[in-house]
């Protein structure tokens, strides 16, 4: 009975170890298995869950700056709203990839995106307080995307100076 609690102690402190040293790891193991599809869901959701980041000056476009790319085309127009509000109008040429749904909409999205990797992206959302679309380019940018720009006026610059609108 001895050697039976003896090796039921070792065997509970080995646990305790592992568990420990696993999540201390900067690369743990999941308790749960999780599927190939199920990891890169929790990771894509997990780039878009970080608070706020701020950019650099130099990556926000002014509305000049944004017209110009939507105009000419050669950089990928990416609103980071709802799709309730996309389907409701959007910029034109534009794709949704929603900071709420970011995982789902970026591998439907991700064959293109990957094609279109050294085109420049310019993501936009309803503009003011909102910070969707700094997440959302933020993301991108982990996930190697670049150059990568925010148009910080959004939806509501675009419309309230009277640009082209496009409804699906």
């Amino acid at each position: 009975l001895y050697d039976l609690a003896c090796v039921a102690a070792i065997a509970i402190v080995a646990a305790g170890v592992g568990q420990l040293r696993n999540r201390l790891s900067s690369d743990p193991l999941p308790l749960v298995y999780q599927t190939p599809a199920q990891r890169l869901e929790a990771e894509l959701t997990s780039l878009v869950t970080a608070p706020p980041f701020k950019l650099p000056p130099a990556q926000t476009v002014g509305l000049a700056e944004f017209r110009a790319a939507v105009d000419h085309g050669g950089t990928v127009i990416i609103d980071a709203r709802p799709s309730f509000y996309f389907e409701r109008g959007q910029v034109p040429g534009a794709i949704n990839l929603a900071r709420d749904d970011f995982a789902r909409d970026y591998r439907k999205l991700a064959p293109m995106l990957k094609a279109k990797r050294d085109e420049p992206i310019i993501v936009y959302c309803t503009g003011g307080a909102c910070h969707d679309s700094r997440l959302v380019a933020n993301a991108l940018i982990s996930l190697g995307y670049a150059p990568v720009s925010v148009f910080t006026g959004g939806w509501e610059q675009w419309t309230q100076a009277g640009m082209p609108v496009a409804t699906d």
